[in-house]
This record gives structure tokens, C-alpha cells and sequence, in this order.
């Protein structure tokens, strides 16, 4: 019997880029593909978050979505009509929808990343776990635990010092590092530098920043540069996927 699989996003609803709208809607065209549910909110995720939480973060809307996310997720589990529940950053295009599948093994699964950056005379690389790409069973034990712990280090912290990604894939990657995660590297992350080595066909920056080819990946809008150049990422990447297949 299919496990019956739904795929959440959210985003803000005005003013929304063409190359964000074509992420969003390969993310549509792969969930029809697939046979997979699909909802979407805009700014209304928020109201599920504890009124604490959003007067401490308010205007960090990325870390009001980490937790906002799960309890979503968690909200849509309750239900009982869904064997796994996703979430996909509205910014993460599906370069191969006809491959790319939400089946985790364990309990959860979460999207991992080889951040390309540069270092003095080179290029380094970063391996992170992200939740750009995240998916859950029913009764999991770790969706429980990432909701709790969540709240516990945002009361705990200075609201000045609080770094973007403190509860996102900072704790995710800690968490990891320590009790292992279920992976999925085929939805990655394409850093500005990865970006610019995509686009230019600089096969050896490719290599280093996907290691293997990516299904999806999350192409940062926070970090974008302009439509036109994202425009050329997602084209670029359409591409290099139509030859590595060859």
C-alpha cells in the first residue's frame, strides 16, 4: 500500500520573484507527479507560534518559521490522514521530479548540504544538515523533541545575539553530529560561490559543491542575487542534470 504523503510551504504572498514562483511551482508539478498532497499558506503559518515566541523573534521571520514548520507538520500528523508529512522551503527548486521521493527509513529525514565558500587561495566546503527540506513519519519521536527544544533555547537566548540560523540548521547539524540524523544529500543547497560555478559550467567547483547530483536544492533566497542571474541558476542546473543523465 503507497504511503499517503503531504508537502507543505509557505511563503509571503505579494510581491514574490519569477524565479521563486518557478521553484514553487516545480514543487507543485512534482507532487502531482508523484501523487503527493500539497498545501500552501502565506503569512498565517505564524499564528500557530506560541505569542511569546513571536513578540522575542517577530521580525526574524526565518526562525519564527523553524519552529512554525514543525508545528504545522505536527498539526497536519494529528490528523491521521497523511503516513508522512514534508516540508519544502518555498526557494527549493526540483531539478529531477520523476527521481526525487519522500520515503524516509527511520522517523524523520532532513535535506543535507555541501556549502561551497571561499577560503584564502581556494574554495572550502561545508557539510550541513538543513530543514530547507524535512520530512516526518506519524509518532516521531524527534518532531517532538525539536518543538520542545526549540522553545527552550529561544527563551534561553539574547535576542540580540540571535544568528539566523540558530535553530535551524545550526541544531540540526550539533543534533546530528551526536545522535545521527536519516539524510537525504540529493537536496542540497546552492551557496552564492556553488551558484556562480553552476552557471559558468566550472566543473571542478561543481564537484566540490555536489559530490553527487542533487534532485533538488535549495537555492537561498536570502542570498540571491538578481532574478535574471537565478533565472540562469535554475536553467543551468535543468541542464547539467539532462547530462549527467546521459
Amino acid at each position: 500500500m503507497l504511503n499517503k504523503v503531504l508537502v507543505l510551504q509557505s511563503f509571503h504572498e505579494d510581491g514574490v520573484s519569477s524565479w521563486v514562483q518557478a521553484c514553487q511551482q516545480s514543487v507543485v508539478a512534482w507532487c502531482e507527479l508523484q501523487g503527493y498532497s500539497y498545501r500552501f499558506e502565506g503569512d498565517q503559518l505564524f499564528d500557530r507560534l506560541p505569542p511569546w515566541y513571536w513578540q522575542k523573534v517577530g521580525h526574524r521571520k526565518p526562525i519564527a518559521a523553524d519552529l512554525a514548520r514543525l508545528l504545522w507538520v505536527r498539526d497536519e500528523l494529528a490528523s491521521g490522514a497523511f503516513d508522512v508529512v514534508a516540508w519544502v522551503d518555498v526557494d527549493v527548486f526540483v531539478i529531477d521530479p520523476q527521481t526525487l521521493q519522500i520515503a524516509p527509513q527511520t522517523s524523520c529525514v532532513f535535506g543535507y548540504e555541501h556549502w561551497l565558500q571561499p577560503k584564502p587561495g581556494g574554495f572550502t566546503v561545508r557539510k550541513n544538515v538543513h530543514n530547507a527540506y524535512c520530512a516526518f513519519k506519524p509518532d516521531c519521536p524527534i518532531l517532538a523533541f525539536l518543538i520542545e527544544a526549540i522553545q527552550r533555547m529561544v527563551r534561553r537566548v539574547d535576542v540580540d545575539f540571535l544568528a539566523p540560523q540558530f535553530v535551524g540548521p545550526k541544531l540540526l547539524t550539533s543534533l546530528h553530529n551526536m545522535v545521527g540524523f536519516e539524510l537525504e544529500p540529493a537536496v542540497g543547497a546552492i551557496s552564492p560561490s556553488l551558484r556562480e560555478a553552476v552557471i559558468d559550467n566550472n566543473t571542478r567547483l561543481i564537484r566540490q559543491g555536489m559530490p553527487q547530483p542533487l534532485l533538488a536544492a535549495n537555492l537561498c533566497a536570502s542570498l540571491s542575487s538578481s532574478s535574471r542571474q537565478m533565472t540562469q541558476l535554475i536553467d543551468a542546473l535543468v541542464q547539467l542534470s539532462k547530462s549527467e543523465q546521459k
